[in-house]
């Protein structure tokens, strides 16, 4: 069974790249210690799925992510 708690948008939950909101779920999901790198405002779902919302972003040491650029 699912926790309804566990699908709701806290707003203290933020991506750290872009700052949108995410949910426990993504950060579970997507995420190391409780923080994501990335999400589907800032990250395309292929980069998702690599995990690269659990690395910090790059962008400010001016280095490309592999696959894809966020939009």
């Amino acid at each position: 069974m699912v926790n309804a708690g566990d699908a709701t948008t806290d707003l203290n939950r933020r991506c750290a790249r872009c700052g949108a909101a995410v949910s426990s779920r993504f950060i579970r999901v997507f995420g190391v210690d409780n923080t994501v790198h990335g999400c589907l405002e800032c990250t395309q779902r292929a980069d998702l799925t690599l995990g690269r919302a659990a690395e910090p972003s790059t962008r400010e040491a001016g280095i490309s992510w592999p696959v894809g650029e966020p939009r």
